[in-house]
């Protein structure tokens, strides 16, 4: 079976992903940002669970370090980690609203990516799944008959 790392697993569609992946017989690194909270999602889910924050540079290099020294590789990488951000209206959003989303949801995507390609090349069939939502549609946001167009979030 595969060694899978997915960001952002202690909580929603990470923490679902983990638990059938787990059910299936695949090992899985639950990371995620809070310690406590994403010590406690891997220990109920049955994963080995590494700290990681998206945003920050130190703390991937720190997790890649940490994967590596464990497992030797991965062969998923599951990008989920994710913020809404602020749900605020349009005249009231701050460029640093914007960019902390895109902090998160882009640039966090590109370094994860980056700092785990080395840790994937050594797999024999290596694979990366980007995660996104309706909220990531402009599409699908505009859309009166779409839940996610009655969320106010327009960063």
């Amino acid at each position: 079976m595969s060694i899978v790392l997915i960001t952002g697993a202690n909580k929603g569609l990470g923490r679902e992903a983990a638990s059938r992946l787990i059910a299936d017989g695949h090992d899985v690194w639950a990371a995620a940002r809070d310690q406590r909270r994403g010590s406690e999602a891997a220990d109920e889910l049955g994963a080995w669970f590494v700290e990681l924050d998206v945003t920050a540079d130190a703390s991937v290099d720190a997790a890649v370090a940490h994967v590596v020294a464990a497992s030797g590789h991965i062969d998923v990488l599951i990008n989920n980690a994710g913020i809404t951000g602020d749900r605020v209206a349009v005249p009231d959003l701050t460029v640093q609203q914007v960019l902390r989303v895109f902090e998160t949801n882009l640039a966090g995507v590109v370094r994860v990516t980056h700092a785990f390609l080395p840790v994937l090349e050594l797999s024999a069939n290596p694979v990366i799944v980007n995660v996104s939502s309706g909220l990531g549609s402009l599409h699908v946001t505009n859309d009166p008959s779409r839940l996610e167009s009655t969320i106010i979030s327009p960063a």
